[in-house]
């Protein structure tokens, strides 16, 4: 990404009212190529389990392997191992009695790179200052710095008509709790947890850096270039425009570059779960499918989990992993994993949207206003983006009170707008997000 902006000094703002709503930037779709390359020699062993298997058996079992996820109630256990080392705990473990440890299968996948769409324009993410810098989130979209209009009117027309489209002022007038009590997993190349914007309203204690190992899910600029810097920040500033109230929980598995191994992901996920996230954003995917990602996917849900998935930026039929996977006898329709598309302002196919019959519903995916590092605001275009507008509906819903993923699942897509394209109407899910009917559903 290439991207100039004007920075903001904090000394001019002051926090008061407002919520920016969102749709993404594209991640970079992964060439063939680049999907079934891995990091070095790593390998994913999944491993079907009793719930009487204990870690320390399958431990001792592989030594050497790194545990990803650990789940005997739901059947499974995930790690990580180098290729020497899992062809060797393979070999131990099929000549050994499976029965006894509690392992009825194991199997192994290379350990593939996923990664965050790549920009469908040149100029897809453009930046903008903040034009005077006195503005903050407060309870939803009732006005900036006391009704004061601060944004260029160009740029104040778009997030208006963003709201609108997407019905966030009714909205949140219905649901005033605004994502209250629920907590949404941002799982990216982290975020910037100084900006003015996402102060109290990110729950970086419970984050973590993935990358670099450590408890600081910050956003770090690429080593040449810009890479997919601000990816992350853009893609929560979404979801609390339309769930302002929620808490994202940043979890940094992208790489400044905007990939990141399978494994890394899969470890995210299991910690999103016990972290106590209702909602997890993946704005991220791969050409290549993996056992692994859908085991955990899978458990995810099982815990009444909601995972939204963004569709890929090929602008060709065919969705990227795991968002292909909706509507599969793996995951049914309602079965919480949801595909997004991104659609224009006048709900016809983005240009820049990949698609298909088993996508789930589309969002608003261009030049929308959104949070950007460094106290900036960006102009984000992709599906990247489309699918957190999704995620923070969900957070706003399930702050009315309690309901089950395929119930919430349902709601979303019947209350979605039609599709108005004439050709890929039939290829673009249920509809379009309507936020004001959605959550009318349960108020």
């Amino acid at each position: 990404m290439q991207i100039k902006a004007r920075t903001l000094s904090c000394l001019a703002l002051v926090v008061t009212t407002l919520a920016i709503t969102s749709c993404g930037t594209r991640a970079p779709v992964p060439t063939e190529g680049e999907a079934a390359a891995t990091g070095g020699a790593d390998q994913i062993a999944t491993l079907r389990i009793e719930s009487s298997v204990t870690r320390d058996a399958l431990q001792g079992a592989m030594p050497g392997a790194r545990m990803l996820s650990f789940n005997p109630a739901g059947g499974y256990a995930i790690l990580s191992v180098t290729g020497q080392d899992g062809r060797a705990a393979g070999a131990r473990l099929n000549s050994q009695s499976l029965r006894t440890l509690g392992v009825s299968s194991v199997q192994f996948e290379a350990d593939v790179v996923l990664s965050a769409p790549s920009d469908p324009r040149a100029d897809g993410l453009g930046l903008t200052g903040w034009a005077g810098g006195i503005t903050g989130w407060a309870a939803g979209i009732t006005g900036w710095a006391a009704g004061a209009n601060i944004l260029p009117e160009t740029d104040w027309n778009r997030a208006v008509a963003y709201w609108n489209a997407l019905g966030l002022p009714q909205a949140q007038q219905l649901v005033p709790e605004r994502g209250q009590g629920v907590k949404v997993a941002v799982l990216d190349t982290g975020v910037d947890l100084n900006h003015p914007l996402l102060q109290g309203r990110v729950d970086a204690a419970a984050g973590w850096d993935f990358v670099d190992g450590d408890a600081l899910p910050q956003e770090e600029h690429a080593l040449l270039g810009d890479g997919k810097y601000g990816h992350g920040t853009a893609v929560t500033g979404i979801v609390l425009q339309v769930a302002p109230n929620a808490k994202v929980l940043p979890l940094r598995v992208l790489s400044p570059d905007g990939s990141a191994p399978m494994s890394r992901v899969v470890q995210a996920l299991d910690r999103a779960v016990a972290s106590g996230a209702k909602v997890v954003n993946l704005s991220l995917g791969s050409t290549t499918d993996s056992t692994a990602l859908n085991t955990a996917i899978a458990g995810a849900l099982a815990q009444g989990v909601l995972v939204v998935t963004s569709s890929g930026n090929s602008g060709t039929e065919g969705m990227v992993y795991p968002a292909r996977k909706v509507n599969s006898a793996t995951f049914p329709a309602d079965s919480g994993l949801l595909a997004v598309g991104s659609v224009s302002p006048g709900l016809y196919k983005s240009d820049f949207t990949s698609y298909g019959v088993n996508m789930s519903l589309t969002a608003p995916g261009e030049e929308v206003l959104t949070t950007f590092p460094d106290n900036r605001l960006v102009r984000a275009t992709g599906t990247s983006f489309a699918a957190p507008a999704v995620a923070g509906a969900l957070a706003l819903a399930l702050s009315a009170g309690p309901s089950s993923p395929a119930r919430l699942v349902t709601d979303l897509c019947a209350t979605a707008r039609a599709n108005l394209d004439p050709i890929f109407k039939t290829k673009l899910g249920a509809g379009t997000l309507d936020v004001a009917a959605f959550v009318d559903t349960y108020r």
